[in-house]
């Protein structure tokens, strides 16, 4: 993971400096909506699996500009399953978030986020004893807090952005979440 981020830094750094590469700089405006996909990377959600926390997730999100400065909207990361020995686990989350775009010019976004968390998970155990198989499952959600912030910079067919947050505050979900991905203007 540590590898995926630094070469989309290093692409958004290219893109960045290059006089070759003509980028977007259109500014956001009330109304627009942007849509996107990306990876994520969660230092695990404290459930208490040790080994099974979930780390590596797809995402997927959407946002909409109430004004030049603030829009909302959220996002859903399913993290990938894990499994050791006997025991499967499953992590998945909604974020629904409000950005305060705090700079927004020569096609670079940086913004503030802050919302609600809601993270699920579901385990299963299963172990044969005696030719006998005795399976345990067992799924839970919780609410939390979204505090953290993140950069957009515009490409010629979409936005490239990065986030930092700390996610699902207040409980034992809580986690540090890096994400990198694409989001398009529709």
């Amino acid at each position: 993971m540590k590898k995926l981020l630094a070469i989309l830094f290093v692409t958004a750094l290219i893109y960045s400096t290059s006089p070759i590469i003509n980028t977007a700089e259109a500014q956001v405006q009330e109304g627009d909506f942007k849509a996107g996909v990306g990876l994520v990377f969660g230092s695990g959600v404290g459930f208490g699996f040790g080994s099974l926390d979930n780390d590596l997730g797809i995402r997927a999100d959407g946002y909409y500009a109430f004004t030049p400065e603030i829009r909302g909207g959220g996002d859903f990361t399913f993290y990938f399953p894990k499994s050791e020995g006997n025991t499967d686990v499953t992590v998945w989350e909604l974020n629904l978030n409000a950005h305060y775009l705090f700079l927004d010019e020569d096609g670079l976004i940086v913004y503030a986020l802050g919302g609600l968390n809601i993270t699920g998970f579901s385990f299963e155990y299963s172990d044969t004893f005696m030719g006998s198989t005795t399976t345990v499952s067992d799924s839970d959600s919780e609410f939390g807090l979204n505090l953290g912030g993140g950069v957009e910079y515009a490409l010629d067919f979409a936005d490239l952005f990065a986030e930092a947050k700390l996610g699902g505050l207040g409980g034992n979900a809580n986690q540090f979440v890096l994400g990198a991905g694409l989001r398009f203007s529709f």
